[in-house]
């Protein structure tokens, strides 16, 4: 009897009126399309996006409905209704992914295309999404929502969202930091226009990364010491390796940290430029951080170059944080580390810093856009126990760079 009722139940959607059956062969047909001549373009050695933003967000959804189509196979006799098998699917791929983002990211290479395909904040909006469709899910509800709150409880700590306030007020005498990863300098840019927004923001201490040009073995060296001495007269300049600091107060000493091997960037070999600066009577240590990509989009993702790269970059990450972590560890100032740390929300390697605290402002602090979508935090601030943070906020570039710049103030507790 209830097996007639499913037969019955399901008997609707066979008979598939032809708009559906239209739209959902064009659901399947355009990413084709789009993914056929993205391939085209990319081994013609053409630009290897094509589309902008919109078909990225339609990729966005692919390692879900991958991992979603094994229960939907299993439980295809079981559950008749392709709607409550949809559901089920869905909330269990869900949960499947932030569990294997939890045990894998930054503890193997094998995680880092996952990484980027998945953007963080989709771990806490897609559980929600499945828990607002509960009602939909039928004999499956108790399922879909237990397996929808655990990927929703686990996601909340990988997604990276920040619920709370932003500090308390800055005292008087806190000092200004912004930091910033500038993308190939003014070298895309007016160079007037972008000295304008840069010193636009009036601070103690700027904290820039990638002041260099844009070319194979990046970052490409700029002289342009005259010109900074002359736009930030009485500050203190400090270089490495397309790391610049430029501080109004004293340089009592500076140091190159965490020296790794890039065969992808030869002149790129540092994770920080560390730089002891006096303020009031007490020293604090400030490093500017720039550590390696996760991956580089030079070679085809269907050649094993691509996934050679990836493993070695993984590798030359690990070191620098390694690095960094022991050069904090021993340090005896106080501490701010800022930059583009090249890692998102959650990943195991941020976990080398968890003596440091990581500045929090926006709810949800991404810092990286890709094709007209900011969707990833790439760029943060840590400070020691003996810094407080006040007002922590994002900037958006004007158009001067895929970053948004951090601006912060600090004092002592």
């Amino acid at each position: 009897m209830m097996l007639d009722s499913a037969r019955r139940e399901e008997a609707p959607e066979r008979r598939t009126p032809g708009a559906v059956r239209i739209l959902r062969w064009a659901a399947v047909g355009v990413p084709v399309a789009w993914l056929a001549v993205t391939v085209v373009n990319w081994l013609s050695g053409d630009f290897w996006w094509w589309g902008g933003g919109a078909p990225l967000v339609v990729f966005f959804a692919v390692p879900l409905l991958l991992v979603a189509a094994v229960p939907m196979l299993v439980l295809r006799r079981r559950l008749p209704s392709r709607r409550e098998r949809a559901l089920v699917s869905l909330a269990a791929a869900a949960l499947a992914l932030v569990v294997a983002r939890s045990a894998l990211s930054g503890r193997t290479w094998l995680w880092v295309v996952p990484d980027l395909v998945i953007p963080p904040l989709l771990f806490v909006l897609v559980p929600l999404v499945l828990l607002a469709a509960v009602p939909l899910a039928g004999r499956t509800r108790r399922w879909t929502a237990a397996l929808a709150a655990g990927a929703l409880a686990l996601g909340a700590t990988q997604a990276g969202v920040h619920v709370g306030g932003g500090g308390d007020p800055a005292p008087p005498g806190a000092v200004k930091v912004v930091s910033w990863d500038a993308y190939c300098w003014n070298t895309d840019d007016d160079p007037d226009r972008f000295l304008r927004y840069l010193k636009s923001w009036r601070a103690d201490v700027y904290l820039l990364q990638e002041h260099s040009g844009c070319g194979p073995g990046a970052p490409t060296p700029i002289d342009d010491a005259d010109l900074l001495r002359r736009e930030f007269p009485g500050h203190h300049i400090t270089t490495l390796e397309g790391l610049l600091t430029i501080s109004r107060f004293p340089v009592a000493a500076r140091a190159a940290v965490g020296e790794t091997p890039n065969p992808y960037a030869p002149n790129w070999r540092h994770a920080a430029l560390r730089t002891d600066l006096r303020i009031g009577g007490r020293t604090v240590s400030v490093y500017n951080v720039h550590l390696f990509d996760m991956l580089y989009l030079s070679a085809s993702p269907l050649s094993p170059r691509f996934y050679q790269a990836i493993a070695t970059l993984d590798d030359a990450r690990r070191a620098q944080f390694a690095a960094l972590a022991a050069d904090i560890g021993r340090n005896p100032h106080p501490v701010v580390a800022s930059g583009n740390f090249n890692a998102l929300p959650g990943m195991g390697q941020l976990r080398a810093l968890d003596g440091l605290t990581a500045a929090q402002g926006p709810l949800y602090p991404a810092t990286l856009s890709f094709a007209g979508l900011r969707l990833w935090r790439m760029d943060w601030t840590f400070t020691s126990p003996e810094l407080a943070v006040h007002g922590y906020d994002l900037h958006a570039p004007d158009g001067l760079s895929t970053h948004h710049l951090q601006e912060l103030l600090i004092s002592e507790v």
